[in-house]
């Protein structure tokens, strides 16, 4: 196919050339920004576009016109479809390109945005399409947004501060009680009102591996995401199974007998796409610890419920911390057979009372030489049983999602107030 990709910046652009390449597709780029300003700006951005395609050795065709005059004519900062305007003057030059050139399809390195309005783009990009009869190529490249970014200040690309517009250098300069923070284009508009832009940035830094993706796992792995945690790591060698719904959040009808871990991912993403997300489909156990970087990360959730592989995570963990490693441990204990999630607790795992789990994590850390201290979440709610199983029948634990999701809860939030302290 052959493909003419609009592109707003260097940076943006690298993961969705990447992209497209592994699907066959070798796209030539097209640079057509009116909308950004000032001229020093524009500049940045269009040389750093043109060292991009030189070391790519791709094809760059340029309109390069600073169009501030032409800009402000058509766009009214007090118009709510400004940014929708703005689209449609990139896109339908592109288009118009895209079909006098012989393309038989175009696309914009807009789509990486998480910033930008993806449905507005989707829908302009196919107006502009039917109108000079081409096609628009979609591509939701949202989720390599943090990766481009990454690769482009790795190249010494330009990196802008702003969308682009006078009107976005504008509010980024405007004092914090006139600054228009929320918009509907933000997923952590109300978050950023309690933690500020400062707090948001040093979570969308923050590296979190959740081993276990059950009725706790799960739940934390989800609060961290939408509390604009950067990257996590979901770990689970499990599938989903009918049993799994009453607690788990990646179990449903229409999930029976998918990975629990890729599972999920796919759902987290669709949450911020421009999170970075690991699933593996694994089971943790010494064997395999190395594949999962656990002295890079910043913490690690333990939400296991089998009592080996739970003491194995324990030890490398801790025996990661006591080599330099920054990584900080918050540990799940036995949430089953509980139903009152105000008996929820946090204490260091020596210090635990009430929870038949714990004190078998303690024995048996003891046994081993482990002597130690992390956070634990637990409740010292007595377990309790409706139903004991008939003779010979497997022992199940019951559970259920108010207890299991509020520990998922604790020990993000235990995350969280570390980061931002």
């Amino acid at each position: 196919m052959k493909l003419l990709l609009h592109c707003c910046c260097a940076p943006c652009s690298v993961s969705c050339v990447a992209a497209l390449r592994s699907e066959g597709n070798e796209p030539e780029l097209f640079w057509f920004n009116p909308n950004i300003h000032p001229y020093t700006e524009y500049k940045s951005r269009r040389d750093s576009l043109s060292e991009f395609a030189a070391n790519e050795k791709l094809k760059l065709k340029m309109i390069d016109e600073y169009g501030l005059r032409q800009f402000l004519d058509t766009v009214d900062h007090n118009d709510k479809k400004r940014c929708e305007k703005c689209y449609r003057i990139r896109l339908e030059k592109t288009a118009s390109a895209a079909a006098q050139e012989g393309y038989s399809a175009f696309s914009t390195s807009l789509l990486i945005s998480p910033y930008q309005n993806h449905e507005a783009l989707r829908r302009i990009g196919e107006e502009a399409a039917a109108k000079y009869g081409v096609s628009f190529f979609y591509r939701d490249f949202r989720p390599l947004f943090r990766e481009s970014q990454s690769q482009g200040r790795t190249l010494g690309f330009y990196i802008q501060k702003y969308c682009g517009c006078v009107f976005s250098e504008e509010e980024r300069y405007l004092s914090r009680e006139q600054r228009i923070v929320p918009t509907p284009l933000s997923p952590f508009q109300r978050l950023t009102l309690i933690i500020g832009e400062e707090g948001l940035e040093k979570l969308q830094n923050t590296r979190v591996l959740v081993f276990g993706l059950g009725g706790v796992g799960s739940w934390a792995a989800e609060a961290l995401v939408r509390s604009g945690v950067g990257k996590i790591g979901i770990i689970d060698s499990d599938t989903v199974c009918a049993s799994n719904i009453n607690r788990q959040l990646e179990a449903t009808t229409l999930t029976l007998g998918l990975p629990k871990a890729t599972t999920l991912k796919k759902r987290l993403m669709e949450i911020n796409p421009a999170c970075e997300i690991t699933a593996w489909d694994e089971l943790f156990h010494r064997d395999n610890a190395r594949i999962f970087d656990i002295e890079n990360a910043d913490y690690v959730i333990d939400a296991i419920d089998t009592l080996n592989h739970k003491l194995d995570l324990i030890e490398t963990v801790c025996g990661a911390r006591a080599s330099d490693s920054k990584v900080t441990l918050f540990s799940s204990m036995g949430m089953a057979r509980k139903m009152d999630p105000s008996r929820i607790k946090i204490a260091p795992v020596w210090k635990t009372d009430g929870c038949p789990l714990a004190r078998l994590v303690r024995y048996n850390l003891r046994r081993r030489g482990f002597s130690s201290s992390f956070t634990v979440v637990y409740s010292n709610e007595q377990p309790s049983r409706a139903v004991a199983p008939a003779p010979g029948e497997k022992h199940v634990n019951g559970s259920i999602v108010t207890v299991t999701a509020s520990a998922g809860f604790f020990l993000a939030s235990l995350i969280l107030n570390d980061v931002l302290r």
